[in-house]
């Protein structure tokens, strides 16, 4: 079981990782946008930040930049998502350190997928 971080403003999403948490497992904490994400970060050290790409206040990439820049939090596995993610979106995320990218919506199985490779990396 791992604890796993939600930062995201929609609540139809939190419910989702809620259910999909509670199938696999998993402790879900969430926070509503980037600076409540990063302060639950210091505070939880989840084992997984789950973060939507735009929110008020402080969005995915300035979150995943400011996990990466610090020593401390640089290694914790990060998965954006985005309904406006495309090939290059995807490609920025990935190249600022995102450990996965997800284009919203994304069903059950690819959560699923995702959840496994960053809790488990190195195994399929």
């Amino acid at each position: 079981m791992a604890q796993v971080l939600l930062i995201d403003d929609d609540q139809s999403n939190l419910d989702f990782m809620q259910h999909v948490m509670h199938i696999e497992g998993h402790e879900l904490a969430w926070a509503a946008d980037g600076e409540q994400g990063l302060a639950l970060v210091r505070k939880l050290r989840p084992g997984l930040v789950i973060c939507d790409v735009v929110m008020p206040h402080l969005g995915g990439y300035a979150v995943l930049e400011t996990l990466r820049a610090d020593p401390e939090f640089a290694r914790i596995p990060v998965l954006l998502f985005s309904a406006a993610m495309n090939d290059d979106a995807r490609a920025l995320g990935l190249r600022r350190g995102a450990t996965e990218v997800l284009a919203k919506p994304f069903d059950l199985e690819q959560l699923r997928g995702a959840l496994r490779r960053c809790l488990n990396p190195g195994q399929p």
